[in-house]
């Protein structure tokens, strides 16, 4: 047993001599950097009347204020993706997952003119804390891809109540189309 012991005393110091010759060898990497470049910030129109939250699931949470004891409310995610999963695939998931089943898509996938960004839109009706509800899901890219391919997919989730959809469609179409991201050069590595 003590002869054990001493065999694994040996590998950890052995294994601490390691990792000090290795350590003097290392150098400080900031996030983001060329390598891993984050995603860009971005702008969007809101009504003055609507609040802002930071969610545990998103970048940021707006919601309007409450009618008929429901708050219409635009969820904008964002997150580093593989270019092999397209954006249509991306906006479906996000109402597939929020349990919607009868998913619409709203227009062509992709850019309408070369200055545009490419985008998906879906349109789903499902059941939200006991009420139905009406979602847009749009998503875009950033002209930023890595050189894996990666690249920043922001997607826009609007909610409202389905029988007011008629009215509130058109404030969280209003803040869709005035999303704008900002991509400059990533930082240099370290």
């Amino acid at each position: 047993m003590a002869r054990e012991v001493s065999a694994a005393a040996d590998t950890v110091i052995a294994v601490a001599d390691d990792y000090a010759i290795r350590s003097a060898e290392m150098h400080s990497v900031g996030w983001p950097n060329s390598v891993s470049p984050g995603i860009g910030s971005f702008r969007m129109d809101v009504p003055s009347d609507w609040s802002a939250v930071e969610p545990a699931d998103g970048l940021i949470e707006f919601s309007g204020p409450p009618v008929d004891d429901f708050r219409i409310s635009m969820l904008v995610l964002g997150r580093r993706a593989s270019a092999d999963k397209g954006l249509g695939e991306f906006a479906e998931a996000a109402l597939i997952s929020a349990g919607a089943t009868d998913i619409v898509a709203i227009g062509m996938d992709g850019a309408e003119t070369d200055d545009q960004l490419p985008s998906a839109a879906r349109r789903g009706d499902l059941t939200m804390y006991g009420r139905r509800v009406r979602r847009l899901v749009v998503t875009t890219e950033a002209g930023d891809h890595g050189p894996t391919g990666i690249r920043s997919v922001y997607t826009l989730i609007g909610t409202c109540l389905r029988e007011r959809a008629d009215i509130d469609e058109h404030d969280l179409t209003e803040m869709i189309s005035s999303f704008t991201i900002s991509v400059g050069p990533p930082p240099p590595a370290s």
